[in-house]
């Protein structure tokens, strides 16, 4: 492998190895999954599999936001409403 590829290689893991611990401080995700996680990700030295632990890392976020959405929206009675960047909280 020519040693721009191999550094581009290792870029990219290190990119994936970043935004995996970002994502894994969510509320979704325990200390102790953070911390086993952990292991994992820095002995990882495969984009395609730190790609794919990304992803189901965001649509377990994504499924708990919805599901912390959805009990505020029926402690609300249904008045749960997002606003807008800017939007005045006021006016509804």
């Amino acid at each position: 492998m020519p040693a721009s590829s191999q550094l581009r290689g290792t870029l990219e893991v290190e990119a994936l190895r970043a935004e995996l611990r970002c994502i894994l401080q969510h509320p979704a995700i325990t200390l102790a999954r953070q911390q086993s996680a952990e292991d994992y990700i820095s002995r990882c030295t495969a984009a395609e599999q730190l790609r794919q632990w990304l992803a189901l890392a965001v649509a377990e976020c994504g499924r708990w936001e919805e599901q912390a959405l959805a009990t505020e929206a029926a402690q609300c009675g249904g008045r749960h409403r997002l606003l807008l960047w800017g939007e005045p909280s006021g006016q509804w």
